[in-house]
């Protein structure tokens, strides 16, 4: 007789003792998710609908960020809310961050937090009530939780990114150079610009997304040539939108970040090597300022200022005016370090010995009018310490974070440090010259951005399982 002993059904203990790393790699499933899931995009071994939500917002909150006027601060507020969903009905137990990355990951999220921490304190303790001012610090919060929704959900941001942010920079160049009506938003003297972003925003941004867009060419091995022609493509568009603005503080991060991808990205570390990366840099800048007649003169035009500021001559032009603002800044921040003067009572300037040795009507009413064009500057003015400590945190634990990810083993989280690297560097640089969160939509783009690589760089992959490498 045949043998008809029955094989006992598995232990249901013993099926929900698999470990995540085990699940991580069973066989996806059919349809969008299981798709998502082949794809990269997805890594949790519980993918649900929820994530295909929050995979797909992505994109579409910086496709269309340089030519429509508020999307990217509707759609964060839309994936904070979609987070919270998600984080409220989550009860997966996989819990794949070891102690090291769930610290990495509060310190973000409290860095996050800070900004909007700094103001309130500041407006409390002047007996102050000014709403205006929280509102991009509340976006940089908002996007801490993000952060901790994408990590949580191991959602991969890059397969998403090598599309969608080429797409978004020839949207901008198209809009510039394309649209019939462009020109009429133009600066004076031709300064590119858009209806809602100045030149120096939009150099800024273009730059930035310009190289993140180069290093993501072949992140996977060989792509396909139309991805290739897109971000190179973009890579063009962004150098030609920076040249166009005539901006000189976009034009800053050029050397910074070129140098960042050959030294970094590239692998170009030996000794000769990283002179011939150096020199590299250099030769491109100097073909800029040979070759390109407006990079020329807007060069010639801020060292000739610089020199007449210093020797006497006129004090109130483009570049001695940021000067003299940062001179204002400091002095009054050494007034009242510890909280600053608040938003509603501005310091009288004629009363500072100081600011008198330079003070011009010119510069009087710029300043009044324009603020201290310089990030940390012009917080230390109006929130004292707490506004230091909070911009320092702001932009040094993610750049700690993305070093951690570029000595990774994994080439996403790689890529992902280098990119933000790149985003940190970029603000932080474009800070010194301008005042980067001023702006709610400029807040939104650098948490939303930072919230997505963020959580890419931290994602938890082995090397060898990495499913975006082939």
């Amino acid at each position: 007789m045949p043998n008809t002993t029955e094989i006992p059904p598995p232990d249901r203990r013993t099926a929900r003792s698999v470990t995540p790393h085990m699940a991580s790699h069973s066989p996806h499933r059919p349809g969008l998710v299981g798709w998502l899931q082949a794809a990269g995009v997805l890594g949790h071994p519980q993918a649900r609908p929820a994530d295909v939500l929050l995979a797909a917002g992505l994109p579409l909150c910086f496709l269309f960020y340089f030519v429509v006027r508020g999307h990217i601060t509707g759609a964060l507020v839309g994936m904070f809310l979609l987070s919270v969903v998600v984080l409220a009905f989550d009860r997966s137990a996989d819990r794949p961050h070891g102690p090291e990355t769930a610290r990495m990951a509060c310190w973000l999220a409290i860095a996050l937090a800070l900004p909007f921490v700094a103001v309130g304190l500041t407006q409390l303790l002047h007996r102050e009530w000014v709403p205006r001012h929280f509102d991009p610090m509340l976006r940089l919060m908002l996007s801490g939780v993000i952060f901790l929704c994408l990590l949580k959900r191991r959602i991969n941001f890059l397969v998403l990114a090598q599309w969608c942010l080429p797409l978004a920079l020839l949207l901008c160049a198209a809009a510039i150079f394309v649209y019939p009506h462009a020109a009429d938003y133009y600066w004076d003297d031709g300064r590119l610009a858009t209806y809602f972003m100045d030149p120096l925003t939009l150099s800024q941004h273009a730059v930035i997304v310009g190289f993140m867009c180069l290093f993501m060419v072949n992140m996977n091995g060989r792509e396909p040539v139309l991805l290739k022609a897109l971000q190179y493509g973009a890579f063009v568009a962004a150098i030609a939108i920076s040249v166009g603005t005539k901006s000189r503080s976009g034009w800053i991060l050029l050397p910074v970040l070129g140098l960042l991808w050959l030294v970094g990205l590239r692998r170009h570390r030996r000794p000769l090597e990283l002179v011939l990366a150096l020199s590299a840099v250099v030769a491109l800048c100097l073909a800029l300022y040979g070759w390109v007649p407006v990079v020329r003169d807007r060069v010639d035009l801020a060292a000739l200022e610089i020199g007449q500021y210093f020797h006497g001559g006129d004090r109130d032009t483009s570049t001695g005016l940021r000067i003299s603002m940062w001179r204002a800044n400091w002095v009054l921040f050494l007034e009242q370090p510890w909280f600053g003067w608040g938003y509603t009572r501005p310091a009288d300037l004629h009363a500072v010995p100081e600011i008198m040795a330079f003070l011009t009507p010119m510069f009087e009413l710029w300043y009044t009018k324009h603020g201290g064009h310089n990030e940390f500057l012009s917080n230390m003015m109006q929130t004292g310490l707490p506004g230091l400590v909070s911009r320092l945190m702001v932009f040094g634990v993610p750049f700690v974070l993305f070093c951690s990810a570029i000595r990774s083993g994994t080439p996403r989280r790689r890529v992902a440090g280098y990119m933000g690297l790149a985003l940190v560097l970029g603000y932080a640089i474009a800070g010194i010259n301008t005042e980067v969160f001023n702006l709610v939509y400029t807040a939104s783009f650098y948490g939303l951005m930072l919230a997505a690589l963020a959580a890419t760089a931290l994602y938890p992959e082995a090397p060898d399982h990495d499913p975006a490498t082939p």
